[in-house]
């Protein structure tokens, strides 16, 4: 099972698997005690958990396994983490790229008018800059769904 644990200021986030086995054991001795799952997983992770029927091998197992687990963590966040900066810089691009179309079509549709020329039809165009400015005013319900014929990423 996969569990996600998030930091009190909802910055920060960490994902990590609880083998099913564990997962199992962990339900029945909650329905056993009365517990809800999430209760008894925020006191194993807050509080410790030691099985007293644990002997010093296994403890010194479980504190490798622990630091092999979290060497990895550092090496995955290590290769996302220019993702992650290459990702945001990318949507703030498009975001500037669509207030500016914003603004071009505005003063093409006003030069149009002068000029007596017949208005163009941008509706494709204004969906997809509704959905990349619904990223940079953090809309609340999230960006909403994508356009049609909508081929970015």
């Amino acid at each position: 099972m996969k569990v996600t644990v998030w930091a009190k200021g909802r910055w920060r986030k960490v994902h990590f698997n609880v083998p099913d086995e564990l997962w199992k054991r962990i339900e029945e001795t909650c329905r056993r005690n009365g517990f809800r799952a999430e209760e008894a997983l925020r006191i194993i992770l807050l509080d410790g958990y030691l099985d007293e029927e644990v002997d010093e091998e296994e403890l010194a197992r479980l504190e490798e396994e622990i630091k092999g687990l979290e060497e990895r963590l550092y090496e995955l966040e290590g290769h996302w983490s220019p993702l992650k900066f290459r990702t945001y810089y990318s949507a703030l691009d498009n975001q500037n790229l669509a207030i500016t179309l914003s603004g071009l079509i505005a003063e093409n549709r006003r030069l149009r008018k002068m000029l007596g020329l017949e208005e163009r039809d941008f509706s494709k165009v204004e969906e997809l800059i509704h959905y990349y400015l619904s990223y940079a005013f953090g809309n609340k319900n999230g960006p909403g769904r994508k356009p049609k014929d909508f081929k970015g990423s």
